[in-house]
């Protein structure tokens, strides 16, 4: 039986085809795609492209959604048929684009969003860990909440957690566009 096969863009095939790309969101996909890609895209048109294509890949039973519907924190995750599956990767030029008149300006650019996204995600894990602390301090003060706000600590931890991939994320990719 031969391996079914599926188009898809240079780009993205070459992100989702590192092993060590999975268990991703939409945005983490978006912000590699966006960071690798030759060609500016506008940045809404782009994250529409790449949902419809994640969309795709779950439909086909290649990505796996995990999370639950309408959240922030659903994740993807490679099924056993995205491994038995052939990419027949198309051109650049199937997605929508706009030309750049040079790579350098499109690189400056890119680095400036990436440094701006970094300092918001630093500034998050900054209140999140504040929040976290402060919750432990209020169940000292009142330790009969402490139902309640074990369970808002446990939220504010899990958020700081998800906020240091995100900084990890976006760090690899300025140190790469910087090289």
């Amino acid at each position: 039986m031969s391996k079914p096969s599926i188009k898809i863009n240079a780009q993205l095939n070459s992100i989702i085809q590192d092993e060590n790309f999975d268990n991703f969101s939409v945005t983490q996909l978006l912000d590699s795609y966006l960071a690798m890609c030759a060609v500016t895209k506008e940045p809404n048109e782009a994250r529409k492209y790449v949902y419809r294509q994640i969309h795709r890949l779950v439909k086909k039973g290649l990505l796996l959604k995990k999370g639950t519907k309408n959240s922030k924190s659903i994740m993807y995750q490679k099924s056993e048929l995205f491994f038995d599956t052939k990419f027949l990767v198309q051109s650049t030029t199937a997605a929508p684009v706009s030309q750049v008149t040079s790579a350098p300006a499109y690189a400056s650019d890119a680095i400036k969003q990436l440094e701006e996204r970094l300092k918001e995600s630093e500034v998050d894990l900054l209140t999140s860990i504040g929040e976290s602390e402060e919750y432990m301090r209020l169940y000292q003060s009142f330790p009969e909440m402490k139902a309640h706000l074990e369970s808002l600590y446990l939220l504010a931890r899990e958020n700081s957690s998800k906020l240091l991939g995100q900084i990890k994320a976006i760090k690899s990719v300025l140190s790469h566009q910087r090289k």
